[in-house]
């Protein structure tokens, strides 16, 4: 997959779980990030997995439609 598509998909999922998968993508730890954008560490997990969740839905129809 080239990194244009990927991110074109990544603009599907919802601004602040995209926020927190692209930082945990670029490799911080989720209690990190929570603490800078100052939210609960269990909220930012929440927002990671909803994230990844709604990413993987999107990559699956992005492939069904190719």
């Amino acid at each position: 997959m080239e990194a244009r598509a990927l991110l074109e998909l990544l603009w599907r999922v919802e601004p602040r779980e995209r926020r927190v998968l692209i930082l945990v993508g670029v490799g911080e730890q989720v209690s990190e990030i929570a603490r800078s954008l100052g939210m609960p560490v269990a909220t930012a997990f929440s927002r990671f997995r909803r994230g990844r969740i709604r990413l993987v839905t999107v990559l699956k129809r992005w492939r069904r439609s190719r």
